[in-house]
């Protein structure tokens, strides 16, 4: 379709879609789609258009007014915008942009973790990726192909995985850096785990500041987590071998099997006997 909006070049197509309740309800779903050259003097301003926008700036530039922030988005860089809060966007010189408004459940997660990472405008290695992605998701609508929503839901996720690899080199001090960092030894070292004093001196933060940043980036202090990670490793063990449950606890760490029990029903609500025989409660 051509765009009726003043200062958008007659060159410019854009494609808008219904996803099913299933895509809407479960996946990563496209709102719209387009390839736009702009022309200068151009301005959108708007309180919200229900969705999240990922776009690809070919050429030109533009800037992006956001949550308090006003950006300016270059030829060769990415922008990232949560449409559902108040957004502007105005250039002077014109661009030329393919750009895609998607929503679905993991949308928020992916906005979070991106704009944590690279912020909502920057550049990346992994420019072309997220231009084949999107430009996969327009070619369906501007080449008649069926409309396959899994495959479109695809596109978007490998879009937003790329956006999502660090766009610059990792900082030693990095603090998401860090974390990964702790969260791997945690990962490798089941039931024997490291303190949060060992935590801490790997990552040169004092413990107080380690838990802190922990629980931010993590959404759990380093204990929580560990505790997390033991009872999914428990789980698995429960439901793929037969090990006696006592066992299987201490693997996971625990010094005795009342203990392990005790662990598992105050985090899971029941007790592992039950969880292994698929028992509700």
């Amino acid at each position: 379709m051509k765009s009726l909006e003043k200062q958008v070049l007659p060159s410019s197509e854009y494609y808008n879609f219904s996803p099913s309740a299933l895509a809407r309800k479960h996946l990563l779903h496209v709102v719209c789609v387009g390839d736009f050259c702009y022309a200068a003097g151009y301005e959108l301003q708007r309180d919200s258009f229900d969705s999240y926008l990922m776009e690809v700036i070919l050429e030109g530039q533009v800037q992006i007014e956001t949550e308090g922030e006003l950006l300016t988005a270059r030829a060769g860089q990415v922008a990232l915008v949560d449409c559902n809060k108040p957004h502007r966007y105005a250039s002077r010189t014109g661009w030329h942009a393919l750009w895609v408004h998607f929503d679905g459940p993991a949308a928020l997660g992916y906005f979070q973790l991106i704009t944590r990472e690279n912020g909502r405008v920057f550049a990346t290695h992994r420019q072309q990726e997220i231009h084949a992605a999107i430009g996969g998701v327009y070619g369906m609508f501007h080449r008649h192909l069926p409309l396959n929503e899994t495959q479109m839901a695809l596109c978007l996720t490998q879009a937003l995985t790329a956006m999502a690899d660090p766009a610059r080199p990792a900082d030693a001090n990095d603090r998401a850096r860090l974390m990964d960092k702790a969260v791997a030894c945690i990962n490798q070292r089941v039931g024997a785990e490291p303190s949060v004093a060992e935590l801490a001196r790997m990552t040169g933060l004092s413990e107080y500041h380690f838990i802190r940043v922990f629980r931010e980036i993590m959404g759990a202090t380093p204990r929580q987590y560990i505790i997390a990670n033991r009872m999914n490793h428990a789980k698995y063990l429960l439901k793929t071998t037969g090990l006696p449950v006592g066992e299987i606890g201490s693997m996971v760490g625990y010094a005795s099997e009342s203990m392990f029990t005790a662990a598992f029903r105050r985090t899971q609500g029941m007790a592992p006997s039950k969880y292994r025989s698929g028992q509700a409660t």
